[in-house]
């Protein structure tokens, strides 16, 4: 039967690269990926990854009801019941939360102990973050499927799953804010005196053209009620968070905004890459932002003088 399942493994990744119609059809999910976290050793690996590639597509195939985890019943269908030790096994060994199921994430965290032994969950990033101090053996990170996990922590801030999410929903909503102040600066050096020449108004930019900051000053020069509206919207958004149900399965900074439907009714490879993606560059935003601060400050000049190259070679 595992000869069945490794050909199924290999045309699953073949169908990967053919039309999306001749695949089998995806439903909405309505179980979030979880973050979840086993700190004792892991059984060792079974027959079946031994003889069979894990990869995202067959994930999909495995999935057969497209909730966005992988059951018994399911393993079953595509094993048969003669090797129900051997799933049973697969089972014990993926399902870190104890839920009875194999979600993506933890089937990726499957697939990454196939490809770089089972040590931190194959995660490298955490490997490494332990070896050079920069993460606890004992952190709640060491074998953590939370998207992103890079392995840093070397204050030991996440001493729970429960603390681990808080983190994430701070670092989520800093990213997001991050990423429109790192467009909307050089945005408003490049816009604004053309803007304000054009509708007749005083040009609001601190001294040298540069965005108004603390380190730049022209804060004074920007109307209150601005910054009062910014007050009240940023407290409307965090009055819908707080009122949102945690439960085990709630995904940090999830708000349930997706008005063009890039992220709902997706396949759960598909939705895991756009929570990294997102992740990843609000962390090089917040980089970003401070990097724009600092350099104005330095050298007074803005952004887009100090950078032309980008900037000014487009617009």
């Amino acid at each position: 039967m595992l000869r069945t399942l490794a050909a199924f493994a290999a045309i699953a990744s073949a169908s990967a690269f053919a039309p999306a119609s001749s695949g089998l059809p995806r439903l909405a999910s309505s179980r979030p990926a979880a973050c979840s976290l086993r700190m004792q050793s892991s059984p060792p690996a079974t027959k079946i990854e031994q003889e069979v590639k894990l990869t995202k597509e067959l994930f999909n195939k495995l999935d057969a009801d497209g909730s966005g985890s992988i059951d018994m019943a399911e393993l079953k269908a595509a094993l048969g019941n003669n090797l129900s030790a051997e799933i049973q096994a697969l089972m014990a060994r993926g399902d870190i939360d104890g839920n009875g199921v194999i979600d993506y994430a933890e089937y990726e965290r499957l697939m990454n102990m196939q490809r770089f032994d089972d040590a931190q969950g194959g995660n490298l990033y955490v490997r490494n973050a332990i070896k050079f101090g920069l993460l606890k053996p004992d952190s709640v990170l060491a074998d953590c499927v939370m998207v992103g996990n890079k392995g840093f922590d070397p204050f030991n801030c996440a001493t729970s799953m429960d603390s681990l999410k808080n983190y994430r929903e701070a670092e989520l909503k800093h990213g997001r804010l991050a990423m429109l102040a790192a467009a909307g600066w050089p945005v408003s050096e490049l816009v604004q005196p053309f803007l304000s020449k054009f509708l007749g108004q005083p040009d609001l930019l601190a001294a040298g053209e540069k965005a108004p900051s603390l380190l730049n000053g022209g804060l004074d020069r920007v109307n209150p009620v601005f910054f009062m509206a910014i007050i009240v919207f940023t407290a409307t958004i965090e009055s819908v968070a707080f009122t949102r149900t945690r439960d085990a399965d709630y995904i940090p900074g999830d708000l349930g905004f997706d008005p063009l439907r890039l992220y709902t009714g997706k396949s759960e490879p598909v939705k895991r890459d756009l929570e990294l993606k997102e992740l990843n560059n609000g962390r090089l935003a917040m980089l970003a932002i401070t990097a724009y601060a600092y350099e104005e400050f330095l050298t007074k000049a803005s952004v887009i003088q100090d950078t032309p190259f980008l900037f000014k070679s487009i617009l």
